[in-house]
């Protein structure tokens, strides 16, 4: 038995709060009737609608995602951007994802309707690395790597230690264990560096592999393994 706001996350994609709110909007019912609330206790056992669809247990999936440029990590109107509607598989199912990459980043987003799994994917970034493939404007100084591989502040905002690596004149290899918005951007911006291009291409035993811009692929039964038991 689960609460009916664990029961319509973990086989919708819906987040707890949504699946609250969904309940209090009267979206849901349980065996004919609306519940009193999100606390209501239910099974695979009793028949729950959605919008009169039935959610069922169903087979959780777990994909790899390979994010272009140029589109936005949401879904719905993107006043005048794409959006990941400009797939048909996420506008038709709408799954939950970890990994938001802004519009002008690309690389690797991990979607499922797993919802629990999604939650721990948000929650424990010290314990999922994400690594980059940074291409610059212009070479870092060797103390501002090391500053870096020791974390920064930059306006306010404290950066953790991270890995750094320099591959070429221009490009760089970053790890990290925490994922805060435009993270990598403010890093190099921080010594007057402008990032050209930011490339995401694993998030723990995740890897973008072979897929190009706009392709996901399933994760290997190895990676599903291996993510869901940390």
């Amino acid at each position: 038995m689960d609460r009916i706001n664990k029961f319509l996350a973990v086989r919708t994609g819906l987040s707890r709060r949504d699946a609250d709110k969904a309940v209090e909007a009267g979206r849901v019912r349980v065996n004919g009737k609306i519940p009193e609330g999100p606390w209501v206790q239910v099974s695979d056992k009793d028949k729950v609608l959605l919008d009169g669809s039935q959610v069922s247990a169903g087979e959780f999936f777990y994909w790899a995602f390979y994010k272009p440029i140029g589109v936005l990590t949401a879904y719905g109107d993107g006043q005048g951007k794409d959006t990941l509607e400009k797939y048909a598989f996420f506008r038709e199912v709408k799954p939950a994802y970890s990994g938001r990459l802004d519009y002008d980043s690309e690389g690797l987003i991990i979607f499922s309707n797993d919802g629990d799994f999604i939650r721990r994917l948000q929650k424990a970034d010290e314990k999922f690395e994400k690594e980059y493939i940074v291409t610059v404007n212009k070479m870092l100084k060797k103390h501002e790597v090391e500053e870096l591989r020791k974390g920064i502040k930059y306006e306010n905002t404290k950066y953790r230690p991270c890995s750094i690596e320099q591959h070429s004149h221009d490009r760089y290899q970053v790890i990290l264990h925490e994922g805060k918005n435009r993270q990598i951007r403010n890093m190099f911006r921080n010594y007057g560096v402008t990032v050209k291009k930011l490339k995401r291409v694993r998030i723990g035993t995740v890897n973008l592999n072979e897929l190009k811009p706009g392709e996901f692929r399933e994760f290997a039964p190895k990676e599903i393994r291996e993510m869901l038991d940390v």
